[in-house]
């Protein structure tokens, strides 16, 4: 593609979000001078250590790092985060959570990998994305960012963006002009003021917003690693245990229908033998065998009334 080209597309692009009275800055995110890379995936998608970002206060407390965190930890406890997201006049807010199971994995392993080696002056900021099902078929393809730190014995997580769908007017413009890969910019959260989170997380045990002079910041929390994680385990091993018994049920009905299967495949087996070894024999003791075969097998429930009266039937036809 020419760089004629391209300038045309950003030149569009700018005129209408200037239209809109959307600013440049607005959309470029707040990376710090000294980024590092801890996990990359496309144009979008990263986890990354950079400059710690500055709160309203004169002076930003610095971080507790660097501090050692079991990856095991910090994925539990994030797992059981819940959110509710979406909303409005015409629907209803979806209660979801945060992050998903592979999201929280990859989260817990470069959270610690990465706080294991930050600075005081440094935070984590993170794009994830997860597709889920939309309107049956159509799979809907969500963005989170994020921004994480260690501090007072808690990490701290500020959520910018939430299941964005991204730019979807930026991504037509550039792909009309053969762009595949369109650059996107997501929220990291600020400590100085909140960034237009629309969700609303839902605090629990090891899990609390953040008050922020005197008001509670819906996009921030202070997560307990230990108390949040043991909590959510224990409600998941509540939950399988609860399912078990459904489970083993089920597994034993399963079993009891497969061996009537079995036995009723046994007696019409034994049932074809003995009327093909009878050769049209109409002695009045082969027509009493067949007849008592079809009555156990019908007092068995094996075959159905209808069947049972056809057969028999054509057997008393035979005479």
């Amino acid at each position: 593609m020419s760089t004629q080209t391209l300038s045309k597309t950003g030149i569009l692009y700018l005129l209408l979000l200037s239209y809109a009275g959307i600013t440049q800055a607005d959309l470029l995110p707040d990376f710090g001078t000294n980024d590092e890379d801890l996990w990359k995936s496309g144009a979008n998608l990263y986890i990354r250590l950079t400059d710690q970002d500055k709160s309203k206060k004169e002076v930003t407390p610095p971080n507790q790092h660097p501090v050692q965190l079991e990856a095991d930890l910090v994925a539990n406890a994030l797992e059981g985060i819940e959110a509710n997201s979406g909303g409005g006049f015409f629907k209803k807010k979806k209660r979801k959570t945060l992050f998903s199971l592979q999201q929280s994995r990859l989260l817990g392993q470069y959270i610690a990998t990465g706080l294991s080696k930050a600075r005081p002056d440094q935070d984590i900021v993170f794009v994830l994305a997860r597709s889920e099902k939309k309107y049956v078929v159509i799979q809907n393809r969500g963005y989170t960012g994020g921004r994480v730190f260690y501090l007072d014995g808690k990490l701290h997580l500020i959520i910018g963006d939430f299941d964005h769908e991204g730019d979807r007017f930026k991504e037509t413009v550039e792909r009309s002009h053969g762009v595949t890969d369109v650059k996107q910019y997501f929220k990291h959260g600020r400590r100085a003021k909140p960034t237009g989170f629309k969700g609303a997380i839902l605090a629990g045990d090891g899990v609390s917003l953040h008050i922020d002079g005197k008001k509670a910041r819906r996009d921030w929390l202070e997560i307990d690693l230990e108390q949040a994680a043991s909590v959510h385990l224990a409600q998941k091993a509540e939950q399988a245990a609860q399912e078990a018994p459904t489970s083993a049920a089920m597994q034993a009905e399963a079993a009891r229908m497969a061996r009537e299967r079995r036995e009723m495949r046994l007696e019409m087996a034994k049932m074809r033998k003995e009327m093909k070894s009878s050769n049209g024999d109409s002695s009045p003791q082969t027509i009493e065998q067949r007849l008592a075969t079809l009555q156990d097998l019908r007092d068995k429930e094996l075959i159905s009334a209808e069947e049972y009266q056809q057969k028999r039937e054509q057997i008393l036809g035979e005479i």
